[in-house]
């Protein structure tokens, strides 16, 4: 298959003469566990089984396009056949040293060592994990990512590539574009974050605290208003030398001392999470940062 092919079965209907062509030569296993919510609607349908060397993921329609965007054509609207999400290259490559069954993305080749993966993706990990087999390392593109699995040193050993969603898509347009939104951080947006000192969530926190949530302590509290606080006051600091990246780059910083804070206090529960990001998300906006609504800049770092 050509470079990059199996990218561009991404957002395809399982239907689609491109995906059913796909499967046949591969012969990839047709029998999807599918996974439904509530409503009905499939969230998750998988094809692996033991042996398999390629594997799909599947969202149904009406879930797919709702967090990604429209399925590529041809598909029907009303229904809810199964998009591929996700497809994962695994050989067992480690025990048997064989390549991989289909070309790889960007002239991967199973056994590539982490220099020469940087060589060829032109790019460095965005997040790293530490794994029982080694290593896992995400890169991230304009709408999709991929997934280098690592052994312990550092070899290539399988792959996944998947979908972005629409908001990280969008994500990634506002870093691209941070550099324009200087002109958007003025002087005149320092008095509406002074106004979020007297909105930062804590205070709700007290009055539940009094009213008995035992989620709470007074120690607890305390350092997150600190925090709060400080998040605030080095966003009225960063207003100064107008640079949107800075801001932009201060989420990261205040989210991971609230993972830490949380660590201690376990405060955060599903209101307090709610409250937080929107406390957040609001402050980030005030500073001067235009920001699609839908998109949650805290939801890359928090663990809450």
């Amino acid at each position: 298959m050509e470079e990059k092919s199996i990218v561009n079965l991404l957002g395809r209907s399982m239907l689609s003469a491109e995906i059913i062509s796909f499967i046949e030569k591969y012969n990839i296993n047709r029998a999807l566990r599918i996974d439904k919510n509530a409503a009905g609607y499939i969230y998750k349908a998988e094809s692996w089984k033991e042996g398999d060397e390629i594997s799909l993921s599947c969202i149904g329609n009406q879930i797919y396009t709702y967090n990604y965007d429209k399925p590529i054509l041809p598909y029907k609207e009303e229904s809810d056949e199964l998009i591929v999400s996700e497809i994962t290259i695994d050989n067992n490559y480690s025990k048997t040293k064989k390549e991989s069954p289909i070309k790889l993305p960007f002239s991967l080749s199973l056994g590539d060592h982490k220099e020469i993966i940087f060589e060829k993706l032109k790019k460095k990990p965005y997040d790293k994990a530490t794994t029982s087999y080694g290593h896992a390392w995400w890169f991230k593109f304009d709408s999709y990512r991929i997934l280098t699995a690592l052994d312990k040193e550092h070899s290539l050993i399988w792959l996944r590539v998947s979908q972005l969603t629409r908001q990280e898509v969008e994500k990634e347009k506002l870093k691209k574009d941070l550099r324009r939104q200087n002109k958007n951080i003025t002087a005149e947006n320092i008095n509406a974050l002074m106004i979020f000192m007297d909105k930062i969530p804590t205070s709700k926190w007290k009055e539940r605290m009094l009213q008995g949530d035992e989620i709470f302590t007074e120690d607890g509290i305390a350092k997150f208003e600190q925090l709060l606080e400080d998040f605030v006051n080095q966003l009225i600091k960063m207003i100064h030398k107008k640079n949107a990246t800075t801001i932009y780059n201060s989420v990261k910083k205040v989210v991971n001392k609230i993972n830490a804070a949380n660590h201690n206090y376990e405060i955060i529960d599903t209101l307090e999470r709610e409250e937080l990001c929107e406390f957040i998300n609001q402050v980030v906006r005030k500073a001067g940062l235009d920001i699609d609504s839908k998109i949650d800049l805290t939801e890359d770092w928090r663990d809450w």
